[in-house]
């Protein structure tokens, strides 16, 4: 094998500082593209109070028609906005509380919930400065029941927080539930769901956040609401919209976040109304082919009430321009800063045993437009595993290191692509890596594999310059892994280009403490399709679908593992960047089982 160790490597290593084991959290979100339904619904279930004080049957009549109409209205989601009960002493009340939301628990319905300021013994007091044991909240409501709801999924360590995922139109969506007074540790806890989720549109629900102006009119900010504005919801993109209740009334505003998005900001609480709020509830439509969020308000209880028996006071639906209304909002364009869209143009490929799959394709760039370097997914895994690649830069590097490649029309044989322009002599480097924590990481193979990749080499290509540039390859080194027989300073695995042009395959398996090398013969600068096919007993290299001559003859099998990213468009040694592609790459897949010649990428 060629020796990794070459002067000038470590002479780039010494000169660049990077951070290629940065924290970036993984996803599971599925591409942008819209699926069978274009729009969704979120139910609110605002202050509950009095009903369960005084008439339970009312809220009883806004579970059972989620419940009911769930299906029919493509209601994904239910929140409530907090003070479930009235007065936290009184045991009836939870018990009259917890009956009407095992409705949605029995119909196995996702929904959320938090305390409210009738909810705590001591409304004073932050989340984190409560006698736990004591609260009731958390004796009805507690980590355990939230962790039986679809979607779960955390709570903060003191119970009173908690977030959940669910799909609307074919996306996936965080809800995040804050107590009345989240503390600076439970804002910590918050920040670390939303980095650990970088491409999920967030909507926020807490009991106090925005007030009504004394003429009924505005939604103004609450200082509790600006507090949590200031440390969570303006930095942070995901987030476009806050339900909250507490204040008598209802009101809402749109708000500028540091990303001059639009943040979408709503007060409900019907609690001071006839008879507490007779059964009043909202629903939130994202409508994403009509690009608006639709709110309609309406009362359950009034609807299943026979008209012999209403009063003037009971109003089945609300239709004034505080309680129906419409705001308009592009959610391609409002989500794009975090979750690029991805353009798939042929049919992904159906392969059993598929752990990753990247195309590097961007329906909205254009060409040479720099790759996206804001801590955001660039390349989303086919697969939906939370394979998601992000931009990673070394040293000196700038935006146009890395750049979309629309492919050439006039050529049938062209493909679209990122241009990758690696060079030793420079400090500087831009590629591609999974998150710390994606499930990829930690795959050994063992039953078998089959790695493939679509690349171009670019015709400037110079031995000093672009000499074991690398392809894919994975973090980690042979010493990591206790595999000391080989270089052990090299990498887990890599597919790398020699300084003769030629394709090298790289890796130290499961059951080898050396390293196992496949080659290629010298490439020419065209389009070409690279596999590597473990079955366990050989490991076989094709390009363009022919075997190459040298392949090693040990029955090795799998790849060892350190749970340590992947790397796209660059090698290393010893853990510090090696060498970056210089070139196109199209498309890469990992499979857990050896394919077929057939099923191969085309």
């Amino acid at each position: 094998m060629k020796p990794f160790r070459r002067a000038l490597a470590i002479l780039l290593s010494a000169m660049l500082i990077i951070g290629i084991f940065a924290d970036t959290s993984p996803v599971t979100a599925k591409s942008g593209a819209l699926e069978e339904s274009d729009s969704f619904k979120v139910a609110i279930l605002p202050d509950t109070q009095k009903y369960a004080r005084y008439k339970n049957e009312i809220s009883m009549s806004q579970t059972q028609w989620v419940k009911k109409n769930a299906e029919q209205e493509n209601i994904v989601f239910t929140s409530h906005l907090g003070d479930i009960v009235d007065r936290v002493n009184e045991g009836y009340e939870w018990q009259n509380a917890d009956e009407v939301m095992q409705v949605l628990d029995k119909a196995k319905i996702p929904y959320g919930y938090l305390a409210g300021n009738h909810d705590v013994l001591d409304p004073s007091q932050k989340d984190n400065e409560r006698d736990l044991k004591n609260e009731p909240f958390l004796n009805y409501f507690s980590a355990g029941r939230m962790k039986s709801i679809p979607g779960f999924g955390g709570h903060s360590e003191n119970g009173f927080n908690s977030y959940y995922i669910f799909e609307g139109a074919g996306k996936k969506y965080i809800t995040l539930f804050l107590d009345w007074r989240a503390s600076e540790e439970s804002l910590k806890w918050a920040q670390e769901v939303i980095d650990k989720h970088p491409d999920y549109p967030v909507m926020l629900f807490t009991h106090q956040l925005l007030n009504i102006s004394g003429d009924k009119k505005k939604a103004v900010m609450t200082d509790h609401g600006q507090y949590l504005w200031d440390t969570l919801i303006k930095k942070n993109d995901q987030i476009f919209l806050t339900v909250n209740g507490h204040h008598h009334g209802y009101a809402h505003k749109v708000m500028k976040n540091d990303k001059g998005n639009d943040v979408v900001m709503m007060v409900v609480d019907y609690q001071s109304a006839f008879h507490g709020g007779n059964g009043l509830m909202r629903t939130l439509e994202f409508d994403m082919a009509k690009n608006r969020i639709h709110v309609e308000s309406f009362s359950p209880w009034v609807m299943k009430m026979p008209e012999s028996q209403r009063t003037i006071f009971d109003e089945e639906k609300l239709v004034d321009d505080f309680n129906d209304f419409t705001i308009s909002m592009d959610f391609e364009e409002r989500f794009s800063g975090f979750q690029p869209a991805i353009q798939v143009d042929k049919e992904v490929p159906s392969v059993e045993g598929t752990q990753a799959h990247w195309r590097f394709e961007n329906r909205t760039a254009t060409e040479g437009q720099a790759v996206a370097g804001n801590g955001t997914p660039v390349v989303r895994d086919l697969t939906n595993q939370g394979n998601d690649l992000y931009r990673k830069d070394a040293g000196n590097a700038a935006a146009e290191d890395l750049i979309w490649y629309k492919g050439n029309a006039q050529n049938p044989q062209s493909r679209s692509g990122i241009r990758f322009f690696g060079d030793k002599t420079q400090e500087k480097g831009s590629y591609l890596q999974t998150s710390d924590n994606a499930p990829l990481n930690k795959q050994n193979f063992e039953n078998g594999y089959t790695v493939e990749a679509i690349v171009k080499l670019s015709p400037d290509f110079q031995s000093d310059k672009h000499s074991w540039m690398g392809i894919l390859g994975r973090l980690g080194t042979g010493k990591d892994a206790g595999k000391m027989a080989g270089e052990a300073d090299a990498p887990l695995a890599t597919m790398s280009v020699s300084s003769l042009r030629e394709i090298q395959w790289a890796v130290y398996p499961v059951n080898y403490d050396s390293e196992q090398t496949n080659w290629s013969w010298e490439m020419d600068d065209n389009w070409h399709h690279i596999s590597i096919v473990n079955d366990r007993t050989s490991t076989t290299m094709y390009i363009d679908g022919v075997e190459v001559l040298r392949n090693p003859d040990t029955r090795a099998y799998g790849l060892a593992s350190v749970d340590q990213p992947w790397m796209v468009g660059a090698s290393h040694y010893a853990n510090k960047l090696d060498g970056v592609f210089n070139g196109w790459i199209s498309e890469v897949r990992l499979v857990d089982r050896a394919l077929d010649k057939k099923d191969f990428l085309k």
